[in-house]
This record gives structure tokens, C-alpha cells and sequence, in this order.
């Protein structure tokens, strides 16, 4: 039996009507021998799957992260690719981002992934992330001809890669996060254990993709973000910018007051307030194990928070200019970081 390369995770929940054309375009991939491991969360449509695909039955949804996690504790490949169930991979995709992690200086591989509905428009060559935690699907309605292969903040959970022992040693995701935000927190803790982020503008995939808000699930995208900004960052980077994420904390719960879900983002304050020996676990792990200073992350990251309009997160130009200046006179000092490029992040 040849072992395989690459073990595809996938997880399923719900009605999934793309579930079977998504393992097919996987176990079509050129160029490398694949393996499909599929977590069923919950699924009718995983009892129809081929036979030759690996379906784990956790008996209960155990949400996007832990259902990665057992995909990856089940795969048999050197390089794991974790594909979301309405994700079509192109035939050479899997094997791109598989060479690509051949060089040890990189973490994680992404693809740059296209809507599905428009082929030639982009949906994500990798996500920006603003110091305070947010992040966007970069290059969002782009054509596909501007993509560039290259450094992110942090690859998209559509589809990615990474080396099985990398992901392991990393912990993987963090099961807590259930769902939302796992990438971002992923691609930060993956630089600073000394791994690059690099998306793929050749290794590309089809998503089926529908941005939406509700409150649940906002409830989960707040409270992760905060989980991820105030564990992984040092203590004097989160003192630089101990201002901008209170602005940014009232900015959002004023919208969450305007848009209904105040509730919901209280509730993830009381879940971060009643769970502080996880938060100073998490931290103290990350901190201890850690290889680069937040320079080095920080200068992947972006002071601008400009996404396209239908994200909703767009700042008035004027507090654009007074959170690029905070941070250039004062923020960036307090943090330590060296302003080596003329800015300690990426400006607007």
C-alpha cells in the first residue's frame, strides 16, 4: 500500500451538498499520492462518501478546530491540507502547496482561492490582520491575474497547509475557539515558533463562499479574536497598545449595540472573565515556547483597517490617521519594536 503525501482533513456538519464533489476534486489532485480524512460533526452526507475515504465519527460536533485536530492525530501524510467542504481544490493544487513546505523556513502554504461562482475573482490570496485582532479576506474581488505568491499575516482556513510534526508541536488549533478565527491565531503562533506564512497564487482552489453576520456568530469571531491578541502578544506589546484595543473594544460594542448582538458580545467578555486559568495557561505556553520577538510578527501585521465594504469593519479616514500616528509616536516605542522600515507595521 503506498502511503500517502498529503492527508486532506475536511470537516462536516449539517446538510454539506458539496461534500461529495470536494472529495472528488481532492482525490483527483496531480502530482502527489492523498489521503481524504473526513470528520463527520454531524453529517448526512459523509454515509455516502467512497469507501477509500477516512471517516472519523466523533459522535458529536466537536466545531471546526478539535475536528481538525483529529484529522491530523488520524493522517497518515507527511504534509496535512485542511479544505473546508465547499472548497473545489484545481488538480495541481495539493502538491504545490506540498512542495512548498518542502523548504523548513515555511510553516504554512496557502492557496489563493477564487469564488466559485465568479472563477476569475478572487475570494482570498491570504488575510490581513490588524494589530487589534481583525482580519478580512485580502485581495476580495480582485481578478485573479493581480495574485502574487508571497508572505501573509495569515493564510485563509479554506485551504492550507501544513507539515504534520510543524502542526503537532504547535499544539494545533486551539479546540477552545470551536470555530472562527483559528486561522489567524494559527499563522501568528506558526511565526513566532520561526516558520513563514506564504500563500500561493499558482495553487488554487473554487469556494462556495456566503460572508455573514449573525450574533452567535460574532459572539465567537470577538471573543477569539481576543483570546488570540491577548495570549500570543508580549506584555509590552500589549501595553503599547493597551489604547487601541480600548478604542477598538468600544468601537465594537457600540456596533454590536446598533446591530443587535450587545448580547452576545457581553457574553464573550463573561466566557474570557470565567476562564482566566485557560487564558494564563495558553499564554504562558505560547510565551515559553516562542522563537522571534513580536517585531518580527508585527511587521506582518497592518495599522490599516481598510477591507472592501461588504466586510463592514472600515474606519472614518480620520481615525485611520489618529491609530497610525498613536502607534508610530507612542505605541510603537512602548512595544519595542524597531522602526527599521520608517513604520513598526504596515501602513496604510
Amino acid at each position: 500500500m503506498t502511503v500517502p503525501e498529503v492527508s486532506a482533513v475536511i470537516c462536516a456538519y449539517g446538510p454539506e451538498p458539496h461534500l461529495a464533489e470536494v472529495v472528488a476534486a481532492i482525490r483527483a489532485s496531480e502530482g502527489v499520492h492523498v489521503e481524504v480524512i473526513v470528520v463527520d460533526n454531524g453529517s448526512p452526507a459523509c454515509a455516502g462518501l467512497d469507501p477509500e475515504v477516512v471517516v472519523l465519527e466523533p459522535g458529536e460536533n466537536t466545531g471546526f478546530a478539535r475536528g481538525c485536530n483529529l484529522g491530523v492525530q488520524a493522517a497518515s501524510g507527511s504534509t496535512v491540507v485542511f479544505v473546508n467542504s465547499d472548497a473545489f481544490v484545481e488538480p495541481d493544487c495539493l502538491a504545490l502547496l506540498h512542495g512548498e513546505l518542502s523548504d523548513p523556513g515555511v510553516a504554512l502554504a496557502g492557496a489563493t482561492v477564487l469564488l466559485a461562482d465568479e472563477p476569475g475573482v478572487v475570494n482570498s490570496w491570504g488575510n490581513p490582520v490588524h494589530l487589534v485582532g481583525f482580519s478580512w479576506a485580502g485581495g476580495y474581488g480582485h481578478d485573479v491575474s493581480e495574485a502574487v505568491s508571497g508572505e501573509r499575516a495569515s493564510v485563509s482556513g479554506a485551504v492550507f497547509a501544513a507539515r504534520r510534526s510543524l502542526y503537532l508541536w504547535l499544539g494545533g488549533m486551539d479546540p477552545a475557539y470551536f470555530m472562527y478565527g483559528e486561522d489567524v491565531d494559527l499563522s501568528l503562533r506558526a511565526r513566532l515558533g520561526a516558520g513563514s506564512v506564504r500563500v500561493l497564487s499558482t495553487a488554487r482552489a473554487h469556494h462556495h463562499y456566503d460572508f455573514s453576520r449573525n450574533p452567535n456568530k460574532m459572539e465567537l469571531v470577538e471573543r477569539n479574536r481576543l483570546i488570540t491578541v491577548t495570549t500570543t502578544y508580549s506584555a509590552r506589546t500589549l501595553a503599547g497598545m493597551a489604547p487601541l484595543l480600548v478604542a477598538a473594544e468600544l468601537a465594537v460594542l457600540a456596533r454590536s449595540r446598533r446591530e443587535g448582538w450587545l448580547r452576545q458580545k457581553v457574553a464573550g467578555w463573561r466566557w474570557l472573565a470565567g476562564h482566566r486559568n485557560y487564558l494564563r495557561h495558553r499564554r504562558n505556553r505560547i510565551q515559553g515556547s516562542r522563537m522571534r520577538s513580536d517585531a518580527e510578527l508585527l511587521s506582518h501585521l497592518s495599522v490599516a483597517l481598510d477591507p472592501p465594504a461588504r466586510f463592514g469593519m472600515s474606519v472614518p479616514a480620520g481615525w485611520q490617521k489618529a491609530i497610525a500616528t498613536y502607534w508610530a509616536v507612542v505605541g510603537r516605542r512602548v512595544a519595542g519594536v524597531p522602526d527599521t522600515t520608517g513604520a513598526g507595521v504596515r501602513r496604510p
